[in-house]
Formats: structure tokens, C-alpha cells, sequence
């Protein structure tokens, strides 16, 4: 083995270990935060719930996970969901979210050490830069807590490693790879649309204006730098392209509405009505600005060692801004239009983003200015630690997002009916009451939104042999409930058919008159 093959062997171990410690770490934060603390974010635990559909409500199929959220974090929770079976906190407490999204933490990880050893820069600044990116607590903290976040920063750090090695040496499987991280992304969130966009120019930018890229095509026609193009974006584009479309052909087979995943009462466009008005293009400015600053940081701190050695006027920073900033314009956009809830975390990319391209920089650099930049962004990621940590526990702006945990009173409401409804026929939609679901312990006595007889039952209870409904306050998200919108007088002012016998929290349960 020669002495370059012994040193790859050392570093891709080096990869591995650390990915694992990341992973470990993050599994055990995030097992002690649900089981230990009963701390659980409510969009972590519905992904889990679409996925404790599948295997706990008869008939047992996949479309119980719904066609609005995008599938992936709750399909790759489902061995987890068979071990609920056995102990039920596997979903409940969040424990098989978290060890899901700790996979993807450690992942992320891997990717960016492989790519610094790619780029041949030395092991101490590698190992040193990637774990103060993953030890942010803000990274950390969405390692652990079973968000789609951490899948998607993932699958976008892997596509930034595999376009800056595409635009090292041109091969043609980082252009396969980086097809397959979009469809990870699509699968986990819609904006990977517009990333896809974003990241489809910046690749225009190096075909057009590279000088190794432009070795292949001078002095050819037009069309023959177009068909260059077209085939580059092809082999890139064609697996999300493809992936959209199966989704709106499922979305078609079975609802009836290729739309369905955009357009129904489930949907995000439906949810948008009951966002804020942040004031349109003026008051998004100050919006974005005030809870997206702290990721701008090291983007900020990229551009300026750009500037310093005089590379800001280039293709290569063209191809960093379009691909580091499309979301964040992506999600200013949506925030001003009122179509977005502005959540801090829908505005983060930009820092993970932004890392994925520091391999490159610094590889790019002479071994003199490499140190220096390294040290530079090294305190970068030290103060941007520093600020996430003061900022989880003294930010209102930060703190934003740790407050959207599951439905108050959920366990209660599971415990009430696990006490005096066993047996009887209980009719709820799965929208606020998806955490009580999933503590229920007779699943079979449940009618929820993905029941066959769902949609008959809620047109008429009596007919279909409904004993109980559990209705939730009228109200902001309440409104989404399909028996409010059959029935919205029924949690305020009740109905002939039926009689209250119960208020827990947010919810009322309704006795079905015979």
C-alpha cells in the first residue's frame, strides 16, 4: 500500500468515526429530550403519526401516511413504528424520530470530511471546521429532534459537496449523485423545487464561463453548446423531474386531484390562510432580517475571504450566491406574499449551505492564505456556537420554534378514552388530534382521516355507528378540522344528535345520540 492509499484509508476512517460519534450523540440527546424530558415539536411527532397510521389503523397501507407531507421522514420511521408495537414510546416519545434524523446528522458529517479530504486540505482544519458545524447548537438541536430539517440540510450539504467536486474534475457520477440528493430532498420538503432551480443556474454559470468546462465545447456552434448544456441538466434533473411526476400521478390515482398534495384542505395552501400579515415587501424585509442575520454570518465571512484574495468577481462566487441564497429568496418571497409562516428555521440554510462550500474555498487557496482564511471562518463558526447557545434560552426570535410542541392535553385525551370509551366507536380527524391517536391503546376502535368510512362518517355519524366524536376549539388551525367545517357550530353550541360529555384542554367529546 502506497503511503497516498494509507493516508485515504486513515481518512475515510476518520470520516467514519466521527459520523458515528455525531450520530450517537445526537441519538442520545434526542431519546433524553422525548423520552426523558417529554419535550416533542409537533410537526417531528405528526411525520411520526403518518407513519404509526400505517401499521397500527386498519386496513394496514401505505397511503395512511397521506399524500400532503412529502413521504420520506415518515416512511424511514416505520421499522421504528413496528417496534412501537412492541413499546409503544418508539413513536410516542419520539425516540425512532430522533435516531432517524441523528442518521442524517451523522451523514452530513461524513460528506463534508470526504469532501475536505478531496480537496486536499489538511486533516486538522477538516475535522476542526466540521465539527464546529456540527456541534452548533442550532445544527445539534435539529440533529435530535426528528424535524425534516436535519434530512434536508443533509441531502442540500451532499448536493453543495457534489457540485463543487463536479466543477474540480467534471465527472460525470457527481452529476448522478447530486440527482439522487434532489430526490432526497423532494421527498423530505417542497423546497427542494426551488433549490433544484437555484442549483440548475449556478451550473449554467460554470458550463458557460468555466475555463475547463468551455475545453469542451470552443468552437462549436450555439447549438452545440446548447445540446452540452441540456445534457448536463438532464442527467442532473431527471430523477426529481421524474419523482414529481410519480408523486402527481399517485396524488391522481388516488384522490382523484393530481393536485391534491397543493390544493386540499390538508395542504399548505389551505394551512397559509391562517398566517400573519407581515406587512408585504417593506415589512419582510424587517421580518427575514431580524431572524435570519445570525445565518448570514458565515456566507458574509465566505465572500469576504472571496474578496480578500481577489476572487469575488468570478464564475465560482456567482455559482456560491445562487446556490447558498436561492431559498433564503425563495422563503422572502413566500414570507412577503403571506404564503409562508416564517418560522427561524425555514431561513437557516443559507449556514448549512454555506458550509458545504468551504471545502472548495479552501482548496482552492494557496497553503498560506488556506490558513489564515481557515482560522478566519473557524471563528466564524466559534462565535456563531456561542450566539445559538446564548440564543436558545434568551432569543424570542430563536426560541420561536421550540414552542411548537404537540397539542396541550393530547395524553389526556388519550388517557380519558383509554379509561371510558374502550370498546366504543370514537370519530376524530387526525389533523390536532394525531399525538392523542398515537396514545390510544385500542387503535381499532378509532375512525381518523385515513379510515375508509372517514369522510361517510363525518356526513353522518348516527348512520354510521359513530358512539363518540372528539372535536377541537374552533378557532385559527381548529378551522382545518373536517368536523368543524361539517359542523361549525358543533364545539360551541353542540348538536341535536348528539350531547357533550367532556372538555379536555382544546378538545370536546361528543356522545352520538341513537
Amino acid at each position: 500500500m502506497t503511503a497516498r492509499d494509507s493516508n485515504h484509508t486513515k481518512a475515510t476512517r476518520l470520516a467514519w468515526l466521527l459520523a458515528v460519534l455525531v450520530f450517537a450523540l445526537e441519538a442520545a440527546w434526542g431519546i433524553y429530550l422525548g423520552y426523558g424530558r417529554g419535550f416533542l415539536l409537533g410537526d417531528a411527532s405528526s411525520r411520526t403519526a403518518n407513519a404509526f397510521y400505517v401499521l397500527f389503523c386498519k386496513p394496514y397501507r401505505l397511503t395512511s401516511m397521506g399524500l400532503v407531507w412529502n413521504p420520506l421522514p415518515s416512511f424511514l420511521q416505520l421499522p421504528f413504528i413496528a417496534l412501537a408495537k412492541l413499546w409503544r414510546p418508539f413513536a410516542t416519545k419520539g425516540i425512532g424520530a430522533a435516531i432517524m434524523t441523528a442518521f442524517f446528522a451523522g451523514w452530513s458529517v461524513k460528506k463534508l470530511l470526504t469532501t475536505f479530504q478531496a480537496f486536499q486540505v489538511s486533516r486538522f482544519w477538516s475535522v476542526t471546521l466540521t465539527l464546529l458545524y456540527a456541534f452548533n447548537p442550532y445544527v445539534f438541536f435539529y440533529g435530535a429532534n426528528g424535524m425534516s430539517e436535519m434530512l434536508f440540510i443533509c441531502f442540500g450539504i451532499l448536493v453543495i459537496c457534489d457540485l463543487t467536486r463536479w466543477m474540480k474534475d467534471g465527472r460525470a457520477r457527481w452529476l448522478l449523485s447530486m440527482g439522487g440528493g434532489f430526490v432526497g430532498m423532494f421527498l423530505t420538503r417542497y423546497e427542494a423545487i426551488p433549490f433544484a432551480l437555484s442549483i440548475g443556474l449556478a451550473m449554467a454559470v460554470q458550463i458557460l464561463f468555466s475555463k475547463r468546462e468551455k475545453e469542451f465545447y470552443i468552437g462549436q456552434k450555439k447549438r452545440e453548446i446548447f445540446y452540452y448544456l441540456e445534457a448536463t441538466m438532464w442527467v442532473t434533473f431527471l430523477p426529481i423531474i421524474y419523482t414529481l411526476l410519480v408523486w402527481i400521478l399517485y396524488n391522481w390515482s388516488i384522490t382523484g386531484n393530481p393536485l391534491y398534495f397543493m390544493n386540499s384542505g390538508y395542504s399548505m395552501n389551505a394551512y397559509s390562510a391562517y398566517y400573519s400579515d407581515y406587512g408585504g415587501w417593506a415589512g419582510a424585509v424587517s421580518f427575514v432580517w431580524v431572524r435570519s442575520w445570525p445565518f448570514l454570518l458565515l456566507p458574509a465571512g465566505i465572500l469576504l475571504v472571496r474578496t480578500v484574495v481577489r476572487e469575488l468577481w468570478s464564475p465560482d462566487t456567482l455559482m456560491l450566491f445562487l446556490s447558498v441564497f436561492g431559498l433564503y429568496a425563495f422563503q422572502f418571497f413566500m414570507i412577503a406574499k403571506g404564503k409562508s409562516g416564517g418560522y427561524v428555521r425555514y431561513l437557516c440554510y443559507t449556514f448549512m449551505l454555506a458550509t458545504a462550500w468551504i471545502p472548495y474555498l479552501l482548496g482552492s487557496l494557496a497553503p498560506k492564505r488556506r490558513r489564515g482564511a481557515a482560522a478566519f471562518l473557524m471563528a466564524i463558526l466559534c462565535s456563531c456556537g456561542l450566539y445559538f447557545g446564548w440564543a436558545f434560552q434568551y432569543s424570542s426570535q430563536m426560541r420561536e420554534d421550540l414552542l411548537l410542541s404537540v397539542p396541550a392535553q393530547s395524553e389526556q385525551l388519550a388517557d380519558y378514552i383509554n379509561s371510558n370509551l374502550r370498546g366504543q366507536t370514537v370519530l376524530m380527524d387526525s389533523y390536532r388530534t394525531y399525538y392523542a391517536i398515537m396514545n390510544i391503546e385500542d387503535q381499532d376502535s378509532l375512525v381518523i382521516s385515513c379510515s375508509l368510512n372517514f369522510e361517510a362518517a363525518v356526513q353522518d355519524p348516527q348512520a354510521n355507528q359513530i358512539d363518540y366524536v372528539v372535536v377541537p376549539q374552533i378557532g385559527s388551525y381548529g378551522n382545518m378540522d373536517a368536523l368543524n367545517i361539517q359542523y361549525p357550530d358543533l364545539y360551541n353550541h353542540g348538536a341535536a344528535w348528539c350531547t357533550e360529555v367532556a372538555t379536555i384542554g382544546e378538545f370536546k367529546i361528543f356522545k352520538v345520540l341513537k
